[in-house]
C-alpha cells in the first residue's frame, strides 16, 4: 500500500485541540505526507465591535473564521440578545474554546449552502457573515434574497505556489490524494494531473463545496470519492472504505 497525500493549510489548527487530518491517517496504519497549499493570515478589522453590536445573528462556517473573529474581539463581550449560528461541530467547538461561546445553531450540513437555507427560515434583523477574504459563495447565493446580510473577513487563505515548492519532488507509490479544501484542491491541480498520467491516484474531498470546486478546476468527476462525514474523519473513514474495496479486488484477482 503506498503513501496518502494530503493538502494542508498552514495556521489553520492554531486554535483546534482535535487530531491532526495526519494523526487520524497515521492511527490506522496509513503513510501520508503533506503538501502545504496555504497560509492563514488574520485581517485586523477596525472597530469590529462596533460593526457588530447590533447583529442579531452571527455566522460562522469554519474554524478559521471564529479564530479570526477572536484575534480582533480580544476580550469584548458580546452584546446581549445577539445569536450564533455555525458549520459543523468542529467550529462549534472552536468557538466554545477560542471564545468560550455557545453556538445557537448549528448546522447539521458541514456546508455554507444549508446553513445559509436555515438562517433564510429562522433569522431576523442583521446577520453579520465572519468569513475568509474569499468564500465560495454558497451561503450568499442561499441568502441572496435577505435584506440584511453583511460579510465582514477576518481571515485570508494566503497562496503558496504549491508547483514551485514540490514539482521537483518524486510522488512515487502514491494510493490517493485528502483534500481538505476547495481552494487546496486548485491549487495541487497540477500534482493531479500529473498522478493521473500513470494510473487514476483517486482523490478524496472532504465536501460538496471541495468537490465542486475541483469539477471547476477540470478534474474529473469518476476520480473524486467525496467524504459522507464532512470532517477530517469523514476523510479517514472514506479512505479506509476504499482501501478495504482495492484489497478485496485484488484478492478476488488473485483466486
Amino acid at each position: 500500500m503506498g503513501k496518502y497525500i494530503y493538502t494542508y493549510i498552514e495556521n489553520g489548527q492554531m486554535y483546534d485541540k482535535s487530531p491532526s487530518l495526519a494523526e487520524l491517517l497515521a492511527k490506522e496504519g496509513l503513510s501520508c505526507e503533506k503538501i502545504v497549499t496555504g497560509r492563514i493570515g488574520y485581517i485586523r478589522v477596525e472597530n469590529l465591535f462596533e460593526k457588530i453590536k447590533d447583529a442579531r445573528w452571527l455566522v460562522f462556517t469554519s474554524k478559521n473564521a471564529v479564530a479570526g473573529f477572536a484575534y480582533n474581539m480580544g476580550e469584548c463581550e458580546l452584546s446581549a440578545g445577539v445569536k450564533i449560528a455555525v458549520v459543523g461541530k468542529k467550529t462549534q467547538e472552536a468557538l466554545r474554546t477560542t471564545c468560550g461561546l455557545e453556538a445557537d445553531f448549528v448546522s447539521l450540513q458541514a456546508a455554507g449552502l444549508e446553513l445559509g437555507k436555515s438562517l433564510m427560515n429562522i433569522a431576523a434583523g442583521k446577520v453579520v457573515y465572519l468569513c475568509a477574504e474569499v468564500t465560495s459563495g454558497s451561503l450568499e447565493e442561499a441568502m441572496k434574497d435577505y435584506g440584511e446580510l453583511i460579510k465582514i473577513p477576518v481571515y485570508r487563505n494566503e497562496y503558496v505556489d504549491t508547483y514551485a515548492e514540490y514539482e521537483m519532488k518524486d510522488f512515487i507509490d502514491v494510493s490517493g490524494i485528502a483534500v481538505t479544501s476547495g481552494i487546496s484542491g486548485e491549487r495541487i491541480k497540477w500534482l493531479i494531473d500529473k498522478l493521473g498520467e500513470s494510473g487514476e491516484v483517486p482523490v478524496y474531498s472532504i465536501g460538496p463545496a471541495c468537490s465542486k470546486k475541483l469539477v471547476e478546476a477540470g478534474v474529473k468527476e469518476n476520480r473524486i470519492i467525496e467524504a459522507c462525514e464532512h470532517s477530517y474523519s469523514g476523510l479517514v473513514d472514506v479512505i479506509k472504505k476504499s482501501v478495504g474495496s482495492r484489497k478485496r479486488e485484488l484478492d478476488v484477482r488473485a483466486e
